[in-house]
C-alpha cells in the first residue's frame, strides 16, 4: 500500500479510535478547552513576536440558545484579551451565530461583538465558510464595514467569483481581507479543484489586494511556493508592514513561522480552543490526509 493510500486509511478509521488517544494528535493544533488555555497559548506566541487570533471551535449553531453561548463566550474573550492586553483579535463563523436559521439573529450577535471590541480596542475577523452562504456573509460585512472599522472578512482563492468579490469590495471602502486557499469541497463550476489553479488564483488575487490599495491584507497559508511570492510581491511594491501580515494556524509548518518571523515579517497565529475539539481535529485529518503518518506515530509513542 503506498503512503498516501495508507494516511487516507488512518484518516477514514480516526472515528473509530477513542476520544483520549485522538486528543493526543490534537493537543498540537488546539490550544485547550476553555478560555484560560487559549489565554495562555496568546501569551506564549506574543512572548515570540506573534500577534494571535482566538476562535472558539463551533458552527452550524441549530438554536438560540447555542447562539446565545456562542455570544457570551466571545464576549469574555473579548474582555480577558483586553484584561491581560494580550495582542490578540477573535474570528467568527457566522453559522455559530444563527446565520442558518435566523440571519437577523446572527446580525444582532455579530453587531454587539463589534461594539464591544471597539470598546476594548480589539479587532474582529468574520471567517469565510462554505459556498453557500459566501453572499450572505459578504453582505454583513459590508453592512458591519459601514458601521464599524474593527471588522475584516475572508476570501477564498478557490472559488471562482473572488475576483469579483474583491473587487466589489474595494469599491466600496477600505476593506480588510484574510486571502486563504479554502477548505470546502466545492463543484467545479464555481471553484478551482486544481492545486496549482488555487495557487494561480492566490497569487492572483494578493496582487489583486495589494493593488487595488486594501487596507490590510492577511496572507493566510502555510504553502512554501506563496509565502515566497508574497515576499516577493511585498519587496516589489513596497507594502509596508502596517498594511499586511502573514497568518497561519496553531501547531502548522512552525519553521516557516518562526523564519518569516526572523526575516521581520508580522505574523498572526490562528488558536482555536473549546469542547468542540473532536469535529476541528477531523477536518485538519480531513483537509491534510498526509498529516495521518504523524498522528499514527504520535498515537503510538509513549509520550
Amino acid at each position: 500500500m503506498s503512503v498516501g493510500l495508507f494516511n487516507r486509511a488512518v484518516v477514514a478509521a480516526m472515528p473509530f479510535v477513542p476520544r483520549p488517544l485522538v486528543w493526543r494528535f490534537s493537543r498540537r493544533y488546539i490550544a485547550g478547552v476553555d478560555l484560560e488555555d487559549a489565554y495562555r497559548t496568546v501569551g506564549e506566541l506574543n512572548a515570540s513576536n506573534c500577534s494571535a487570533t482566538i476562535d472558539v471551535l463551533g458552527e452550524d449553531s441549530t438554536d438560540p440558545e447555542q447562539v446565545q453561548s456562542a455570544v457570551d463566550l466571545y464576549l469574555e474573550a473579548i474582555r480577558g484579551i483586553h484584561a491581560r492586553t494580550l495582542d490578540c483579535g477573535i474570528s467568527i463563523k457566522l453559522s455559530e451565530f444563527g446565520l442558518r436559521f435566523d440571519v437577523e439573529r446572527c446580525r444582532e450577535g455579530v453587531r454587539t461583538l463589534l461594539e464591544s471590541a471597539a470598546e476594548h480596542g480589539s479587532f474582529v475577523r468574520i471567517d469565510m465558510e462554505d459556498s453557500s452562504v459566501t453572499s450572505v456573509t459578504l453582505d454583513i460585512y459590508r453592512e458591519m464595514r459601514r458601521e464599524f472599522d474593527n471588522v475584516g472578512i475572508v476570501i477564498q482563492s478557490c472559488l471562482r467569483r473572488s475576483e469579483s468579490d474583491i473587487a466589489e469590495l474595494m469599491d466600496a471602502g477600505p476593506t480588510d481581507v484574510r486571502l486563504c486557499k479554502g477548505i470546502y469541497i466545492e463543484p467545479g463550476e464555481i471553484a478551482f479543484v486544481d492545486p496549482d489553479e488555487i495557487r494561480s488564483s492566490f497569487n492572483s488575487l494578493l496582487e489583486q489586494l495589494f493593488e487595488g490599495g486594501a487596507s490590510r491584507v492577511a496572507i493566510a497559508t502555510h504553502d512554501p511556493p506563496l509565502v515566497e511570492h508574497a515576499e516577493a510581491l511585498i519587496e516589489k511594491m513596497g507594502v509596508q508592514k502596517d498594511r499586511y501580515e502573514f497568518q497561519m494556524l496553531l501547531g502548522v509548518a512552525g519553521t516557516l513561522r518562526r523564519e518569516l518571523v526572523a526575516r521581520g515579517h508580522p505574523l498572526r497565529v490562528y488558536v482555536p480552543f473549546g469542547d468542540r475539539w473532536y469535529a476541528y481535529s477531523m477536518r485538519r485529518l480531513r483537509e491534510n490526509p498526509n498529516i495521518a503518518g504523524h498522528v499514527v506515530s504520535n498515537l503510538l509513542s509513549r509520550s
